[in-house]
């Protein structure tokens, strides 16, 4: 059995393409594409869903190798997994938002620790929230999800196919915004409680110039700060779920299938 140049070719574009899709995405997903999980173990894991996922794809259109046409439908692959990486960042970004501007009005933006999962550092509540809402994640499945979300893509954007329209596009570009509204729902009821400590604070200083502010206002921001923040964990997980929700439909709305 002699096998031709194209065959070859053929064959080694029938996994490029949906390999370059599926590392992509996880380079830049939550949780799956975190600092704790070294590069060999993503690429591990996009060669093993792409061995899996690849033999059950349509044979894509062959291109010269190389050419203007094979590095535009590898760019294309890659912007889309990247996209879809993405989609679901924001969701995990809004709760490190709720948590920082938590931390400012608590006067705990000092308190920072190295985030494991981003590779950068941030305040304390921020990565605490952040935590919460990674255990949530793993809790609903949605590491399972991201996975057929990926799988789902290539029969709604197979390889090869035209562009990413303006609409899906646009819809992303909208989806952004949960990054501040759902930073701000989260956040919303310990902020106002530290406002109005905060105000409560600014009467007692002006009636009593001599009370040492500080040594009072801080530990009692602090005491306050925790204390709302398990009286509120239930409602702020109920909300995480929502924003999870909101996610998965935004990335239906990407790959073309809306849930």
């Amino acid at each position: 059995m002699t096998i031709t140049d194209a065959q070859l070719i053929a064959w080694l574009q029938q996994f490029i393409w949906p390999l370059a899709r599926i590392s992509s995405a996880l380079m830049i997903a939550p949780v799956l594409g975190s600092g704790r999980i070294t590069a060999r173990v993503r690429m591990a894991l996009a060669l093993l869903l792409t061995l899996v996922i690849a033999p059950l794809l349509p044979a894509p259109p062959v291109a010269q190798l190389f050419s203007s046409i094979w590095w535009g439908t590898l760019l294309r692959e890659i912007a889309i997994g990247l996209l879809i990486g993405f989609t679901l960042q924001i969701i995990f970004e809004a709760v490190t938002l709720g948590g920082e501007l938590i931390s400012a009005s608590a006067s705990l933006s000092f308190a920072t620790l190295a985030d494991p999962l981003r590779g950068v550092s941030t305040p304390v509540i921020g990565q605490f929230l952040m935590l919460v809402a990674t255990l949530l994640f793993l809790a609903l499945g949605g590491h399972l999800q991201f996975i057929e979300w990926l799988a789902r893509s290539f029969t709604d954007l197979p390889v090869g196919g035209a562009t990413l329209g303006m609409d899906r596009i646009g819809s992303l570009l909208t989806f952004s915004g949960t990054l501040f509204a759902g930073g701000l729902m989260l956040a919303l009821p310990v902020l106002v409680a530290l406002l109005t400590i905060n105000l409560a604070l600014g009467v007692i200083s002006r009636s009593a110039p001599s009370l040492n502010l500080f040594a009072v206002g801080f530990p009692l921001s602090l005491i306050v700060c925790l204390v709302l923040l398990y009286l509120a964990m239930p409602s702020m997980i109920g909300k995480m779920g929502l924003l999870f929700d909101e996610g998965w439909r935004a990335v239906g709305a990407l790959v073309g299938r809306a849930s």
